[in-house]
């Protein structure tokens, strides 16, 4: 998706028009909605970001096991990144670090989203230990 590649602003729009016209509540509308969290956070619309999270949460706990497995992590991620641009660093730390230990049991160290997590987790912790300084740079 494009915000996977920093076009946030092109990928928001793509991402609720084909939510728009897909109305079921399945592992694509997971992706999508996680797509959506993922381009707002990028935008630094953090709020709308972790109402998109919490939603993409909903559906993924609505979805059979084995439509789960291929987004393990995403969900605590995607709310994650929205909490500590929210300055909400206690709560991100913990969501990161679910994260990465999900993502680590199921896909290993070397895949995409268990090295997004450990950046996502170290940058949490770095926040936590120096509060003062500026996050969002």
């Amino acid at each position: 998706m494009r915000s996977r590649v920093g076009r946030h602003d092109q990928a928001e729009p793509l991402a609720r028009e084909a939510l728009d016209e897909h109305r079921e509540e399945d592992r694509f509308a997971l992706v999508l909605r996680l797509g959506l969290a993922r381009s707002l956070s990028g935008q630094v619309r953090y709020k709308q970001a972790l109402a998109e999270a919490q939603h993409a949460d909903e559906v993924r706990r609505s979805l059979p096991e084995d439509q789960r497995r291929a987004e393990t992590g995403a969900v605590e991620l995607a709310e994650a990144t929205a909490l500590l641009g929210l300055d909400r660093s206690a709560e991100a730390l913990l969501l990161a670090e679910a994260a990465h230990d999900a993502c680590l049991t199921a896909f290993g160290p070397d895949h995409r989203r268990t090295k997004e997590a450990q950046v996502l987790l170290d940058r949490t912790r770095d926040v936590r230990a120096t509060p003062d300084r500026n996050r969002h740079s």
